[in-house]
């Protein structure tokens, strides 16, 4: 089908990165203003929903579990159009185990000393990805470890919260394997492999797995010693490390480590100032602009900018406005820089152990001969 034939729906569910382009370079005069009418309506609609799932989930599920709303709807619009490249059934109960890890470990990691916490965190990440992202070109991880460090950074604070949240978030498993199960069953998409043969394929000395251990590793390293060090909000450092980590080129790491600090910095300096100008009533109206206004971000510099202004009111709630902006750009620029310095020593011990890998192998291949 041709984009002059694409229906309004069909423009509505485009992102920003093929809309906005589609938009710029349309002649026809029509089209461009259905273009343009499809993907403001989409991202105000989206905001509208997102909004109605968060106050569902806090009315039935607590205050303190709002965040299990902003997770179920993450997922629900991730695997509305991606699948775990195994068969679907089995990707469906997978992703309902994703969340009965999301509503244990996270709780059982902050509440444990910070080596069991590393740990636990790192056995958790690892499945996840491992389960998740057979095929890399998906990049399922990115908001799959997003959502668990939204949960471990906020924790709940009683085992009333946290029965509530373990409901809360088996609904949810519940609801985004359903609608990953419809949309994929439509499609009608079938995949040979089982869950079996992707757990089998896990193998370090391979690209693939190196990859997935690194990034497993590299964050919950990175977590581990912002909390030894006592930094707040640790969540961010995870953020910080997985986004520059998730780049599977030296060249794109290098470049991901600088506009992600360049722009962390930029968010900050228009928050703090935006803070101090506006009337403090308007604070709690930031991220849901904000979210409005990620939907038209087709780049990930300005939607790491725009992001700011959703992620720092919460945290000014509960550390202050100063130790939220020092410990965003502190944060941010720490795990930026230390997953850089990680992946060079993660690059030349992988390396080491191939080479000696690959010497027994011709030493044992000499030895047979």
């Amino acid at each position: 089908m041709g984009k002059n034939n694409m229906t309004f729906y069909q423009a509505m569910q485009l992102g920003a990165e093929r809309l906005k382009p589609m938009i710029k370079n349309e002649e026809d005069k029509k089209t461009k203003q259905k273009y343009l009418g499809a993907f403001i309506l989409k991202n105000i609609l989206c905001i509208l929903f997102c909004m109605l799932v968060v106050v569902f989930f806090s009315s039935f599920f607590g205050s303190e579990n709002s965040m299990v709303g902003v997770v179920t709807i993450l997922l629900v619009l991730t695997f509305r159009f991606t699948n775990l490249d195994f068969k679907i059934d089995q990707s469906a109960f997978t992703l309902v185990g994703v969340f009965m890890i999301y509503a244990i470990c996270p709780y059982l990691a902050s509440n444990s000393n910070h080596f069991v916490g590393f740990v636990i965190n790192f056995v958790s990440i690892l499945s996840i990805i491992i389960f998740t992202c057979n095929n890399m070109m998906y990049a399922n991880h990115t908001v799959l470890i997003l959502s668990y460090f939204l949960l471990y950074g906020n924790p709940v604070t009683s085992i009333q919260s946290f029965y509530l949240r373990f409901m809360g978030l088996l609904l949810g498993g519940v609801i985004v394997a359903l609608i990953f199960y419809i949309k994929n069953k439509k499609l009608k998409i079938e995949f040979n492999n089982t869950i079996l043969d992707v757990l089998k394929s896990f193998d370090i000395s391979h690209e693939k797995g190196a990859w997935q251990l690194k990034l497993a590793l590299g964050i919950s390293s990175v977590v581990f010693i912002g909390e030894m060090l006592n930094f707040k909000r640790t969540m961010w450092l995870a953020f910080a490390c997985m986004t520059v980590l998730s780049q599977t080129s030296e060249e794109r790491l290098n470049n991901r480590c600088k506009v992600r600090i360049s722009s962390i910095l930029l968010g900050c300096v228009l928050f703090g100032a935006a803070y101090m100008v506006l009337p403090k009533n308007m604070v709690g109206v930031f991220p849901i602009l904000a979210g409005l206004l990620a939907g038209f971000c087709a780049t990930y510099e300005y939607k790491t900018i725009i992001n700011n202004f959703s992620a720092l009111p919460a945290a000014i709630e509960t550390i202050g406005f100063v130790d939220t902006l020092v410990f965003r750009v502190v944060n941010n620029v720490f795990g930026a820089l230390y997953s850089k310095g990680f992946d060079v020593v993660y690059t030349k011990i992988m390396d080491k152990i191939n080479n000696k890998n690959d010497d027994d192998n011709f030493g044992s291949l000499n030895a047979s001969m």
